[in-house]
């Protein structure tokens, strides 16, 4: 036996005996069953005044709910220009008095130049019937004498990055039969400057918002505290920890947070479902597909854990503030 037990030794596997384990487990049974009376206990507590605390998560959710939605709103704006600065291309405008033989000429050049991918003619009688389709002005078009169209060569850069695009765009300007050369998403990408601002506008107002989340779970915990004061005063006598006290108050703000924000992701889910119909029909008359979306899982999970730190939050400031104050002597604050 001692034999075996060095050679188990030796080997790395002796155990300590298993009564050794016992005040640990304990000690985290003990302390799990805790955590768990008190989720439940304060989950329970919410329901003993239901006025109050429907209000109180009407009122978090009205206020998570106004950036959420924006943040659906600019997140839905954003996916369209994905798919647009794929077709990038420079749009050369030749001069009026230019035939299409004279851009057939130019064209031809253009597709030698190593810094363009692509070159494409669009002819004026192209040009036309393409206004004519898309203008809806058919009749009005044709009617004129003589097409004020003039020739456009399509061409695509073979490089996208700024510099790049910015000389080849200043090479073109120079061409002595170019009028106007225009890089088709500069509006692109003035548009995306502008969602990126709005972007960080709703950052902002989510960070201020959130700060009201701690406000108003803080108020609604605070009154609760003045409720429970005399119950409070009599644990803390028989020697109840702020810990044992402040516990089921933090699960109460974690309550109020989480159905808060669940309800506020409803609410931004229906403004979307709201206008994802005219909207839809909006892009189908460009001959578009794109679809509004809902929030996506990853932002409904960001919010709602953001929301559920700013409740514990709020109601762990106020429940310490109110712990020191508290004297258990006289069962008053002082």
């Amino acid at each position: 036996m001692l034999f075996r037990k060095k050679v188990n030794f030796r080997r790395g596997i002796f155990r300590p005996p298993i009564q050794a384990y016992e005040p640990i487990k304990t000690r985290v049974n003990t302390y799990l069953s805790l955590q768990k009376e008190a989720l439940n206990t304060s989950f329970v507590r919410l329901w003993v005044t239901p006025i109050g605390s429907m209000l109180t998560i009407l009122v978090l959710a009205m206020a998570l709910a106004l950036p959420v939605s924006l943040h659906g709103l600019v997140e839905n704006a954003q996916k369209p220009l994905q798919a647009l600065e794929t077709t990038s291309q420079i749009s050369l405008f030749l001069k009026p008095e230019l035939n299409n033989q004279s851009g057939r000429r130019l064209v031809e050049i253009l597709k030698r130049n190593p810094k363009v991918s692509t070159a494409e003619l669009i002819t004026k009688e192209q040009g036309l019937v393409e206004l004519s389709e898309l203008s809806g002005f058919a009749d009005a078009l044709s009617v004129l004498a003589n097409n004020p169209l003039p020739v456009v060569a399509l061409i695509k850069p073979a490089k996208t990055d700024v510099s790049s695009v910015s000389q080849l765009l200043q090479e073109l300007r120079k061409l002595p039969e170019a009028d106007l050369a225009q890089f088709d998403t500069e509006w692109l990408n003035k548009l995306r400057l502008m969602l990126e601002i709005a972007e960080q506008c709703v950052t902002a107002f989510s960070l201020l918002l959130g700060i009201g989340v701690i406000f108003i779970v803080g108020n609604t915990i605070r009154l609760e505290l003045q409720t429970r004061h005399e119950e409070i005063a009599v644990q803390k006598l028989l020697g109840a920890t702020n810990q044992f006290i402040r516990r089921p108050f933090l699960y109460a703000g974690l309550w109020y947070a989480l159905l808060g924000s669940i309800l506020a992701l409803s609410l931004a889910n229906t403004i979307i479902l709201a206008v994802r119909d005219p909207a839809n029909q909006l892009a189908s008359l460009y001959g578009s597909t794109y679809q509004l979306s809902f929030i996506d899982l990853r932002a409904s999970l960001l919010m709602t854990l953001t929301a559920v730190l700013f409740g514990i939050s709020g109601a762990w400031i106020v429940v310490s503030f109110y712990l020191r104050k508290l004297d258990p002597a006289k069962g008053t604050k002082h």
